[in-house]
């Protein structure tokens, strides 16, 4: 065995003590284990300490057992206060005036498209146009059926040539020339009539005196009759002259006054015929041309080049100026509030907002769902399309209504409710209301029923309480039970 001698045995005595890791690990566990007993300790003596209420008491008991007020909370009442009334609507974006363009004329091949979808148009623009080459053939044939028909009826009005007019009317003159030829000679033999009169009265009374023989008397009473003859043959014939020219005259009329009624009507008729089978005609190769009716967005364009275009198929719908609207279904009992002409902010799914106006309510409301629908113009909508979900706040107008803060509203399946208090022997207890509400205005919801003004609510932490948790009201800055 090794001896130590005494300044060795000095050194081990004076050197300082290497402590072990398990040491500290001991030392860590004792204090761990006294702060656990201390706290049991503090728990247990306030635990037996009575829970002191608004006036003073000690905590109640329920059904037999001491209980303590676990959840503190505060109450504000039910307040009527001036609220910007919103109606919360939603639906589906179109076109205020949705238009369906097509052609009239079927049975003709698309030969040209000019637009695509999405493209604004003008007023008049060609959208698209179709085979006219046959209809325009028979335009012309229609035209020239046009031009023989004019002459027909020209001919029906006037069939005489000028110059058998011309001769018309010199037959005409040359008898009533020979009217007044025939007359001058009726007043001549008249007027031999009355000479020859004259002589033989004055020979028969020669013959009475003796100075004339009897057959000189006779002789002028012979040429006194052949003179009156002579008057009367005058007579025929001015008849004669007078019936001739009268013919000539209805000659001259019926050849400037031309054809008969009846064959002026009909040209008059085949003319109009064909002049409408031309209009019609012209219709139709206008037809052939669709044009734009207004400024606005093609919306969908469902003809496609070559194809046989149909009376009854649409070719292309437009947004009648670009204006978009939102047609929001709202209930029937909400249907009252809107009025046309209000303010209407609207935000979509990608977060951007609009503003509009209610321009129109539908008088009808649906039976099954009853829903009415409210047409809103949308100011300005250059990132909108026709089919995008919006929702909007219909601004009603500001009301005096019953109010809550939102923080004392939670929601247990989608039903909003609120909790009140109710006092008993046992102490203050939390109870379940639901309620229903109306507009939002910031921080404030109108109560629509279930509350009235002065309810007592409690003012926020509901989402931690049950039905029927007891808890500790406070007023003011120091803790009462009402």
């Amino acid at each position: 065995m090794e001896v130590l001698n005494d300044k060795e045995k000095l050194e081990i005595k004076t050197s300082p003590v290497r402590k072990r890791p398990g040491v500290w690990y001991g030392v860590f566990a004792v204090v761990l284990i006294a702060a656990i007993v201390w706290a049991v300790g503090y728990f247990r003596a306030d635990k037996g300490k009575p829970a002191a209420g608004a006036d003073g008491s000690a905590a109640s008991k329920v059904n037999g057992a001491s209980e303590k007020a676990v959840i503190s909370v505060r109450l504000l009442p039910v307040q009527v206060r001036p609220v910007n009334m919103k109606l919360l609507v939603s639906g589906t974006v179109w076109s205020w005036d949705h238009l369906t363009l097509g052609s009239e004329v079927g049975g003709l091949k698309v030969d040209g498209i000019f637009v695509e979808e999405g493209d604004r148009v003008k007023k008049g623009q060609v959208l698209a146009t179709l085979q006219s080459s046959i209809l325009k053939a028979q335009l012309e044939r229609e035209k020239a059926r046009a031009l023989a028909a004019s002459a027909s009826l020209a001919k029906s009005i006037q069939p005489n040539r000028p110059e058998d007019l011309t001769a018309l009317k010199a037959a005409y003159a040359q008898a009533q020339a020979a009217v007044a030829q025939e007359e001058a000679n009726l007043v001549r033999a008249k007027a031999n009539m009355q000479e020859a009169a004259e002589n033989a009265r004055r020979y028969r009374w020669l013959v009475a005196q003796g100075a004339v023989s009897a057959q000189e008397a006779d002789a002028r009473e012979t040429q006194s009759k052949v003179a009156a003859a002579d008057v009367r043959n005058m007579e025929e014939r001015v008849k004669a002259s007078r019936f001739s020219a009268e013919q000539s005259q209805q000659r001259l009329s019926m050849g400037l006054t031309g054809g008969r009624s009846e064959d002026i009507a009909i040209a008059k008729a085949q003319k109009l015929e064909i002049e409408a089978t031309i209009r019609q005609l012209q219709s139709q190769i206008d037809q052939t041309v669709i044009k734009a009716p207004c400024d606005g967005i093609v919306m969908k364009r469902h003809v496609h080049l070559g194809e046989i275009a149909l009376n009854n198929k649409t070719m292309f719908e437009i947004v009648r100026d670009g204006r978009l609207e939102l047609k929001a279904q709202v209930p029937e009992k909400d249907l009252l509030y809107v009025k046309e002409g209000q303010p209407v902010e609207m935000t979509g799914d990608s977060g951007k907002t609009f503003k509009g106006r209610v321009r129109e309510i539908s008088p009808l409301v649906e039976q099954e769902t009853r829903l009415g629908t409210v047409r809103i113009d949308i100011d300005s909508c250059p990132d909108l399309k026709p089919g995008n979900f919006l929702r909007g706040e219909i601004l009603i107008g500001k009301e005096n209504v019953a109010t809550l803060p939102t923080s004392c509203v939670t929601y247990k399946g989608n039903r909003p409710l609120v909790y009140q208090i109710e006092e008993s022997q046992g102490g203050s207890r939390a109870r379940m209301l639901y309620v229903q509400l109306g507009a939002r205005d910031g921080s404030f919801v109108q109560v629509l029923s279930g509350l009235k003004a002065g309810d007592m609510v409690v003012e926020r932490g509901g989402g931690f309480l049950k039905d029927g948790d007891p808890v500790r009201v406070l007023g003011g800055n120091t803790e009462s039970r009402l």
